[in-house]
């Protein structure tokens, strides 16, 4: 409670001694463990009315929803809904699982397709927006209509 190591327990043990004298000594502990067993004793009965209190006005119910409404996860809800015995997950991480195995290469490969798929989007696009200014598209409105021309039409408007 206060964090007192030995160290502080002596030296409060020999203040004691020097101001309080070596025969009152016993008598001073027998009265502050008295007052202390006194305290505890009061807490004791306040905290038993109090529980006794909230227990007549149902005040237990309502903090027993609260915690429900707090510890409530959607997630976990929605799981034991639609898979209460955990056969459901269980089989779809097994097929993953296989998958990946299986497919060890794939991904490094799938990344390298997006790369270069992404790389000859941005390549049409220059080429066409190439073609429409060679064809003379100096103002703002045929630049914009060259820019906006679908790779795949060839150019055309």
């Amino acid at each position: 409670m206060f964090d007192i190591g030995w160290v502080e327990m002596m030296v409060v043990v020999i203040v004691m001694i020097i101001v309080v004298g070596p025969k009152e000594l016993p008598g001073l502990l027998r009265t502050i463990g008295r007052g202390i067993a006194q305290v505890r004793a009061m807490a004791r009965t306040f905290q038993d009315s109090i529980e006794e209190l909230a227990e007549e006005t149902g005040l237990d119910e309502v903090r027993d929803e609260v915690r429900a409404i707090r510890d409530f996860r959607l997630e976990d809800e929605i799981e034991k809904t639609i898979d209460p015995d955990g056969e459901l997950r269980e089989g779809i991480d097994a097929t993953l699982e296989d998958t990946k195995i299986e497919n060890g290469e794939a991904d490094a490969d799938a990344a390298k397709i997006g790369a270069d798929s992404t790389l000859a989007e941005d390549t049409a696009e220059d080429k066409a927006t190439d073609k429409a200014t060679d064809n003379g598209a100096d103002n703002g409105e045929d630049k914009a209509k060259a820019d906006n021309a679908d790779p795949g039409a060839g150019g055309k408007t």
